[in-house]
């Protein structure tokens, strides 16, 4: 922030020096003019003309110096007023095109009698009239004093000036090695001060056209291009004038051999070259010097910086490695205690008879997609007659189904007095469920199947919380029914804590099975994306039913795999079957 702001304000400073030239050299120009005029109106022609031996300022001359003056200033000084620049700009382009045109023409449009009725001869020529040369250069500067009040003005603005000012210093040069341009001719030349005032007028062009223009913006900077321009321009420029100057007036006021001259030119302008060439090495090699210290400091801090980074790269990969490590031993942990809460054996109708007496046979299938998972069920005994078998599935997978999973399990033992009624214990279970979900400030459901196998009665009862309806496979016909009363089955648990589960019950006879499973089992999709539906399951389930057990469901699971063309599946998979020994 300190450097943007420091740049700010030297960009700021590097403007105000701009104008500040630029109002000088307009007010100098403004000052060439008026002092013109006095000198054409007090017949004090030294004042337009410097020396009595250099042809005076034209006054129609120094009238378009002081508009263009003007118009300089004002644009500095008020910037709102754009018209009052354009108008003095087209005043100047109107003289300085008329004169041009008399000029290549031949014509006479009078502008010069106007303020001049009985020139005077300087030489070959009439004094008091615009110079061809002066005329060009009125339009170059009258066209950039256009183009500063336009949208691009340092497009333009500062090409044009600079013209001026290099066609003014060369006339500037001239006078100064003696030897005036266009002096004895039968064309006008360019007077001393009309040389002076078109140099103030570039200049000034040059400066409101801004950094951005050209030539300025090659001088600024820091890049090095420009740190030689500003440097060693300025020194070239003055050498080479004054070796011409000596050239050009040593000889004739010391009346010295031009040989001599000139070989002391040259060695001179050798030496001052060499000078310059040490000069610009000494620059241009500070600077790759230094950049190249910066850059051996910046590689210096990177490899630095790398080795840091990369110690600490290892040091994170360390605790990451050791982290996840723990996680899959807290998941490993998590799982074996899940899989512990599963029913190790299942029991027996009557309790106490062995397994191959029992009224009721059971197996399970469980097939977790993680390293824990949603799906959970269970098998208890309700008095001497009876078994409950119940079956759920939460919402998602992983450690936080896992946990819900566990909160149920707990809920069905607290309300294991209500195991007989599968409607009254999904209902108490749902209402736990909700309000411990609700002080968790979590939103999770899960579907639940519960039914009782009445050995005694001969009846299934059952209650369903939104889970796929469980399939009673009939001995005998071996069709498959959904398990379903003439009530439709209640919302999942943990949604809505006033639900209320009903019990539906069906008979049930020797031979007769009954699968529970979660919608794992038949929501899978082939390589095509078609899916498995439970339609499908149903009639897979009806053409393997005269099978064995063990032989029925190893089919069921396996034609569900062949659809898929998988070994494992997408969902958490939990199967619970029972077959019916006899009743009574």
């Amino acid at each position: 922030m300190f450097r943007q702001t420091k740049g700010v304000t030297e960009e700021r400073s590097e403007r105000r020096s701009f104008r500040t030239i630029a109002l000088i050299c307009a007010s100098l120009t403004i000052g060439l003019g008026l002092l013109t005029f006095v000198g054409w109106i007090s017949g004090l022609l030294l004042l337009a003309s410097v020396r009595a031996k250099y042809i005076p300022m034209a006054p129609s001359t120094a009238l378009c110096f002081s508009l263009i003056g003007i118009g300089l200033i004002v644009h500095l000084r008020r910037a709102t007023l754009r018209w009052l620049p354009r108008a003095c700009a087209a005043i100047v382009l109107a003289m300085a095109c008329a004169k041009l045109i008399e000029v290549l023409g031949g014509f006479n449009f009078g502008i010069d009698a106007w303020f001049v009725r009985n020139p005077e001869h300087f030489g070959a020529v009439s004094t008091g009239r615009m110079a061809p040369m002066t005329a060009v250069n009125c339009v170059f500067i009258a066209t950039g004093l256009f183009a500063l009040t336009g949208k691009q003005p340092a497009k333009f603005a500062g090409p044009l000036g600079a013209l001026a000012t290099v066609i003014g210093a060369v006339v500037l040069v001239g006078y100064w090695y003696g030897t005036p341009l266009l002096y004895g001719g039968h064309t006008i030349p360019v007077a001393l001060s009309t040389a002076c005032g078109l140099f103030l007028s570039g200049i000034g062009l040059v400066m409101l056209a801004g950094p951005a223009g050209w030539p300025l913006r090659a001088f600024l900077g820091d890049s090095t291009r420009a740190v030689l321009l500003r440097a060693f321009v300025p020194l070239i420029t003055a050498a080479a004038l004054i070796n011409g100057w000596i050239n050009a007036t040593l000889p004739i006021r010391t009346h010295v051999n031009p040989a001599v001259t000139s070989a002391l030119c040259a060695v001179v302008f050798a030496a001052l070259i060499a000078v310059i060439i040490s000069q610009i090495s000494s620059l241009v090699g500070g600077r790759i010097d230094r950049a190249e210290a910066a850059r051996n400091i910046a590689q210096a801090e990177l490899l630095a910086l790398n080795a840091h980074l990369e110690n600490k790269v290892q040091e994170r990969t360390r605790e990451l490695r050791a982290k996840n490590q723990q996680m899959e031993e807290e998941l490993q942990m998590a799982r074996e205690l899940q899989l512990a809460l599963l029913p190790q054996k299942f029991p027996t109708v009557p309790a106490y008879v062995p397994a191959q007496d029992s009224a009721l046979r059971f197996l399970s299938l469980y097939f977790p997609t993680g390293d824990v998972s949603g799906d959970f069920f269970n098998v208890f005994p309700i008095g001497e007659k009876a078994v409950g078998i119940f079956i759920c599935d939460v919402m998602g997978h992983g450690v936080r189904s896992a946990l819900i999973t566990s909160m149920i399990r707990g809920l069905v033992e607290e309300h294991g007095q209500a195991a007989a009624d599968p409607g009254e214990l999904l209902t108490r279970v749902n209402r736990a469920l909700a309000v411990i979900l609700k002080q968790a400030d979590t939103t999770m459901f899960a579907t639940c199947f519960y039914v009782v196998a009445d050995v005694e009665r001969a009846q299934l009862r059952f209650a369903n919380a939104g889970h796929p309806s469980a399939l009673h496979i009939q001995h005998g016909n071996g069709a498959a029914h959904k398990l379903q009363g003439h009530v439709r089955h209640g919302p999942a648990m943990g949604i809505f804590p006033t639900a209320s589960y009903v019990t539906s019950s069906s008979p049930m006879k020797k031979g007769d099975r009954v699968m529970l499973f979660t919608d794992g089992l038949f929501e899978v999709e082939d390589a095509s994306g078609t899916v498995f539906t439970e339609e499908q399951l149903h009639t897979t389930v009806a053409r393997y039913a005269a099978l064995p057990a063990q032989e029925f469901f190893d089919r069921v699971i396996n034609d569900v795999r062949q659809f898929s063309e998988r070994k494992s599946f997408d969902d958490d998979v939990c199967v619970v079957g029972m077959e019916v020994q006899h009743t009574g």
